[in-house]
């Protein structure tokens, strides 16, 4: 981008922690789009973090570079740390989250770490931009196809804006890079982990521990979903807010008196929704 388009300054950060190479490869694009990028990532894995902020333990910064900086925390700790420490004198224009060696697509978008801080810089007022790479197996994600088409994805997005309610989703299809048929808005789809399983090992000394892990299966099928559309080759942008609330369109209900609630019939207190 032009110099006199550029972004005063963007801050990234993951859930992969700080030496994941999808960091380093958001790192070369934010800076094509802005005069400073500032990187405040965790130490290690915080997959599955979701918007966890650790209100019962320290936290440590550690300088990692010019601008570069890895925190003892979750991804929603370095946005944090970062706007109310390192950067409280000049706020970022915007936060990047990413890019994530898979894809956060249905379920897995509300425990996903990095969709965990596009939010919480959503709720303390700064745009947000979560990044995700499918990737078909662990170890084989596919960077180039991230390198050759998120910028123009992010300019474009940069130019047109988004709702400032809303924070968004990239998913980027596990294809080649010429292969991308084009990007579009999606609906986040849903029912894609069923159970979270637990493995019970026992340690050296005899004593029982657990390892969590997620079920995955194929969200409902939805023509404008993320799924649909990673699959035919075409980058999902969902727009995502913090109110969990649906509109059930029920009128308002009172509460009756014990004693009248107590003298109906069962029955009549039993229903279908």
């Amino acid at each position: 981008m032009p110099d006199d388009l550029l972004l005063p300054r963007i801050l990234l950060t993951n859930d992969d922690g700080f030496e994941a190479e999808g960091l380093s490869v958001l790192a070369k694009i934010a800076a094509t789009l802005a005069q400073e990028v500032w990187i405040v990532a965790p130490t290690e894995d915080q997959s599955g973090a979701s918007q966890k902020i650790s209100l019962r333990q320290p936290l440590q910064i550690m300088p990692r570079g010019e601008r570069a900086f890895a925190v003892t925390g979750t991804p929603s700790d370095c946005v944090a740390l970062a706007l109310d420490v390192l950067m409280a004198e000049a706020r970022p224009s915007l936060i990047l989250s990413g890019v994530n060696a898979s894809a956060n697509i249905a379920d897995a978008t509300n425990v996903s770490g990095t969709v965990g801080a596009a939010l919480t810089a959503l709720m303390l007022g700064v745009p947000a931009i979560a990044i995700s790479q499918q990737s078909a197996k662990r170890g084989q994600t596919p960077w180039a196809t991230t390198e050759v088409v998120l910028p123009a994805v992010l300019q474009r997005l940069l130019r047109e804006g988004w709702r400032k309610e809303t924070c968004l989703s990239i998913n980027i299809p596990d294809y080649p890079p010429d292969e991308i048929k084009g990007y579009g808005w999606a609906m986040q789809g849903h029912k894609n982990i069923p159970r979270v399983l637990s493995s019970r090992r026992i340690n050296p000394r005899g004593e029982e521990y657990y390892w969590l892990s997620l079920e995955n299966k194929e969200p409902v099928p939805l023509p404008h979903g993320e799924a649909a559309m990673l699959s035919r080759g075409e980058i999902a942008i969902t727009t995502l807010g913090l109110s969990r609330s649906l509109d059930i369109a029920k009128p308002f209900v009172r509460f009756k008196p014990q004693a009248e609630i107590l003298d109906e019939p069962l029955d009549d207190l039993i229903h279908d929704v």
